[in-house]
């Protein structure tokens, strides 16, 4: 048997971490009311501007129930008459309602296909026209890439995390091969969007919940008409460097140590 897990300090700190729950009873109750109803509810108001309005109603709210300030730069570099696609690190779950409160048109996000299986989220993500991925399924993988990018031709915009899930902490993890194909596919602008400080949110492996000032970074668009498959490893490396300049200076160094 493993002595760790009877040691005081461990069993502590899980016990610490599950009062977590109790003491922000409140919060969690409100922001499970606000999803319900922008979950099952807003959709079918007749008033409603579409499947993705209830995108910036039901961010705004959650952000404001958990104490995050957000505060976003930039809003220039976004197209508003073209598509484009936002490449943006992922430190935390509530990354996207913080998109969903500062992106100034309307976008669609390629997510984990495990997403589905959550009450109201999935019914929710799947009639908003966002497209679910089974990364350990290359077929289905690439049919839903490809989805995606003529989705992007068609005049959408759509917003990918190059990292593929979330890191947890203010450094980025490595980036994935398959957005940056489908950004070539779709012929479309890459627009570099970096979040700092959201990982501080509610920290990996705990359920405490710290109100955290957000900041939102737009970078200027990247033509990708200038690269290929052989250079995909540049466009690559310069959406990178774009992200990582942007998030050093807004406070989340990304040095290796």
């Amino acid at each position: 048997m493993d002595k760790t897990l009877l040691s005081p300090e461990h069993l502590w700190k899980h016990l610490d971490n599950l009062l977590e729950i109790p003491r922000h009873a409140r919060q969690w109750v409100k922001f499970l009311g606000t999803t319900l109803h922008y979950g099952l509810v807003d959709p079918y108001n007749p008033l409603s501007a579409g499947p993705n309005a209830a995108l910036p109603g039901w961010s705004c709210r959650v952000l404001g129930i958990l104490g995050i300030q957000v505060s976003a730069t930039g809003l220039e570099h976004v197209h508003h008459h073209r598509s484009q696609v936002f490449f943006v690190n992922h430190q935390s779950n509530i990354d996207v309602l913080i998109l969903g409160a500062t992106v100034p048109v309307p976008f669609f996000w390629l997510y984990k296909h495990t997403l589905d299986k959550m009450p109201v989220i999935g019914r929710a993500l799947r009639r908003q026209g966002n497209v679910a991925i089974i990364r350990n399924d290359r077929p289905r993988a690439m049919q839903s890439i490809d989805q995606a990018a003529q989705m992007v031709r068609d005049g959408r915009n759509l917003l990918v995390f190059p990292e593929g899930t979330r890191s947890g902490r203010a450094r980025m993890g490595p980036f994935k091969k398959g957005v940056f194909h489908l950004a070539l596919a779709a012929r479309a602008p890459i627009v570099p969007v970096s979040i700092a400080h959201s990982w501080r949110i509610m920290p990996r492996g705990t359920l405490h919940l710290c109100p955290t000032s957000v900041q939102v970074r737009f970078h200027p668009a990247i033509d990708t008409t200038a690269y290929d498959t052989a250079t995909l490893p540049d466009l690559m490396e310069r959406v990178r460097a774009v992200l990582a300049a942007g998030l050093q200076k807004d406070g989340d160094p990304q040095d290796e140590a």
